[in-house]
């Protein structure tokens, strides 16, 4: 009986050692590296967004420099992209220029109008939204192409189109001179009637007095700003 029992705690105690030996073994194995195919997915996103073509002449300024007032109009983006950006890597990449406090307004703007030619039509209009509601009106001479270009959405030119509106008469009244004047512009007739209406109703039936009328309004505002020029604060 004692040799019966003691052959049972062998067995038992020998099965524990072998259990042991396996669970070890299996918890201290490498992990299988990962398939091409992983890495591929993984890094996709990145790729995709370091490769997004930019505007000539509207590169991204280092965080910190100075924006140029002066500088020219960028380029413009043509027609949509009927595929467009992958809406994932879109939506990071707009994500990440508008969460950035290290840029000023202007170069959040600027970076977001680099991104509208790898944009489909909804993406364009996406981002001339937001870059609308950043760009001041210093450096709003870098849109006139997108209301002026043909192949440019009329979606995004109506958000253009709208946001010059609200700007400053320096900056919308000359704009609307170059709409009215265009001719297959889907804003032009537009154009023309707000022009009747700040500046001479007889623009409406002859186009050729926008030029004359338009330089006559800003001088007068010019003469205006200059013969009443903001107080200075007053010091205490």
């Amino acid at each position: 009986m004692k040799k019966l029992f003691a052959v049972v705690i062998g067995i038992v105690v020998l099965a524990g050692i072998v259990g042991l030996t396996w669970w070890a073994a299996g918890t201290s194995a490498p992990r299988p590296k990962p398939s091409a195919a992983d890495t591929k997915a993984a890094t996709s996103v990145t790729q995709a967004a370091d490769a997004l073509p930019t505007l000539p002449g509207s590169q991204m300024p280092l965080p910190g420099s100075p924006v140029d007032p002066n500088a020219p109009p960028s380029s413009t983006p043509g027609a949509p992209s009927a595929k467009g950006m992958d809406p994932e890597v879109f939506a990071e990449r707009l994500h990440q220029v508008l969460i950035n406090d290290s840029i000023s307004h202007d170069q959040a703007a600027t970076s977001l109008l680099d991104m509208l030619p790898a944009g489909n039509a909804e993406q364009q209009v996406e981002l001339s939204q937001h870059a609308a509601n950043l760009l001041s009106d210093e450096q709003y001479g870098r849109i006139r192409n997108l209301l002026l270009d043909p192949q440019v959405n009329a979606d995004v030119k109506e958000v253009w189109y709208s946001d010059m509106l609200n700007r400053d008469p320096l900056i919308n009244i000359p704009l609307l001179g170059d709409v009215a004047k265009q001719k297959d512009n889907p804003f032009q007739q537009e154009a023309i009637d707000t022009l009747s209406i700040i500046l001479n109703p007889d623009i409406a039936e002859n186009q050729g007095l926008i030029d004359t009328e338009i330089k006559r309004y800003v001088d007068e505002l010019k003469q205006e700003a200059a013969d009443n020029p903001p107080a200075e604060p007053a010091q205490n």
